[in-house]
């Protein structure tokens, strides 16, 4: 079988789409997910997303045989302007041609919040005929989706046709550091939609995000179990991230040239080619 992988944006932090879309092609990526993730990359606001901007994005993209699939736009669906902001998302990306958005669920603290209006979350989402992939986060704050072992319950309380699951195992080593990531990886293979690959390595002050197949967890072992499944997943590779030992991230100062990205990003797909011919 063959999965749909696509390669965030998210690793070029820093740099503008402009020089994004050609490198991504220059490292032979057709598939392409935007990130907009506040704090993992370079500030934006919800009302950067206009029609203009979606309409210039998939013009480039068309220009070198790209498309987008998925879309990440992380936001607390627990907020008081949730349905404002995931709107805002679904619309953009639809625009793009996307059809998922993936974001967080809630806090814990907001869980109440987000179930009392997840059918006008779960409308928005059909009114753009979009699908919201719900992700495990990274930063350690108590979630209603903390791992896979949540999932289940989650989604018996919400509309599958507008709700699903977007499982992130680098997420889970900062999140939930007691639990064992392949074991929870493999729990959720049966009711994820989406996943993504971050590598990451384990520091002395946190973690850093690495290129596929040199992080502390053997991601490829995970991609090759999607990869035979048939499962879509993403490749995420944030470079210029990092989390602190209380899992909050950081980024460094300055961009990382755009020969080192390219070079990252390519030997993260020779990889997972290797892996595919044996899939």
């Amino acid at each position: 079988m063959t999965s749909y992988v696509s390669v965030s944006t998210a690793a070029y932090d820093g740099y503008g789409f402009d020089k994004i879309l050609p490198s991504l092609a220059r490292c032979g990526v057709r598939h392409v997910e935007f990130a907009f993730i506040e704090g993992y990359v370079q500030a934006f606001t919800d009302s950067d997303f206009t029609d203009h901007f979606a309409k210039d994005l998939k013009s480039q993209m068309q220009r070198h045989g790209q498309e987008c699939r998925y879309f990440s736009g992380h936001i607390d669906l627990g907020s008081e302007d949730a349905s404002d902001r995931l709107e805002a998302r679904c619309r953009f990306a639809a625009r793009l041609g996307a059809s998922y958005v993936i974001t967080n669920a809630a806090t814990l603290e907001r869980g109440d919040a987000f179930f009392r209006q997840a059918d006008t979350l779960a409308a928005i989402a059909r009114k753009y005929e979009v699908r919201v992939l719900l992700e495990n986060p990274g930063n350690g704050e108590p979630n209603v989706l903390d791992h896979a072992g949540d999932v289940p319950g989650l989604l018996e309380r919400l509309d599958r046709d507008a709700f699903g699951i977007n499982y992130d195992v680098g997420n889970l080593l900062s999140h939930c550091p007691d639990r064992e990531p392949l074991s929870d990886a493999s729990e959720a293979m049966s009711s994820a939609n989406h996943f993504h690959l971050k590598p990451c390595v384990r520091t002395a002050d946190g973690f850093d995000f690495v290129a596929f197949g040199k992080g502390d967890l053997d991601d490829t072992e995970i991609a090759a179990v999607l990869l035979k499944q048939g499962k879509p997943f993403s490749l995420e590779l944030p470079f210029r991230l990092h989390r602190d030992a209380n899992a909050q991230p950081w980024r460094d100062e300055k961009p990382l040239p755009l020969e080192v990205i390219e070079s990252r990003v390519t030997r993260s797909l020779q990889e997972l080619a290797l892996l595919s011919e044996h899939a």
